[in-house]
């Protein structure tokens, strides 16, 4: 992840949402004469310009944060408006006050809430991080793992109960099966390290 304070060479392109396979960009604008914050995506692969489009409106960009997958630019746009309402951030413009569109992504009266361009953007350095961190490989892996071992310590209690209750046989097939299964998840684990 890095972020880029924008300026006239500014990466530019169409609203991210139709081309959600493509990098993106992550992008903090704000506008003056409305007393507004602006948080969006747009695609870095489109030949259109969201910024410029947000431009001619009055609305000034001043950080972008580029994203290889497209997808993560989306859930940490989404995750920032999260924190921004759960904050207490809520008053959106209205669509009028936004022809270009996304008033959606937007926080009113933000002297009034004293919230800045600068500390929005630290809300989408955080939001970002986490978002890329969460789909590494090693999180995932790790996260899987943590599953697998909540489900083998079931499966073995499991096993116990049915054993206690006299089922032997029962439980005897159970833990073949899921002997086997075990076996199939470590060499599915074995080749996730072996491509890292």
């Amino acid at each position: 992840m890095h972020t880029k304070t924008a300026g006239a060479g500014a990466r530019q392109g169409r609203n991210f949402h139709s081309l959600v396979e493509a990098g993106a960009v992550l992008y903090i604008a704000e506008c003056d004469e409305l007393d507004a914050l602006k948080v969006g995506v747009t695609s870095r692969a489109s030949r259109t310009s969201r910024v410029r489009q947000h431009a001619r409106h009055g609305w000034r960009t001043t950080a972008e944060i580029p994203f290889d997958d497209g997808r993560h630019a989306f859930v940490a746009e989404q995750a920032i408006l999260a924190f921004l309402r759960t904050c207490g951030a809520r008053e959106t413009l209205r669509q009028d006050q936004l022809p270009q569109g996304g008033y959606t992504e937007t926080v009113a009266f933000a002297r009034l809430a004293h919230l800045s361009a600068d500390q929005l953007l630290a809300v989408a350095r955080v939001a970002a991080g986490i978002v890329e961190a969460t789909e590494s490989p090693l999180y995932i892996i790790e996260v899987a793992g943590s599953q697998v071992i909540a489900e083998a310590t079931r499966l073995v209690e499991h096993i116990q109960v049915l054993r206690r209750a006299g089922r032997r046989r029962e439980a005897d097939e159970l833990a073949a099966e899921g002997w086997l299964a075990l076996g199939e998840i470590l060499k599915t684990f074995q080749a996730l390290r072996d491509s890292l």
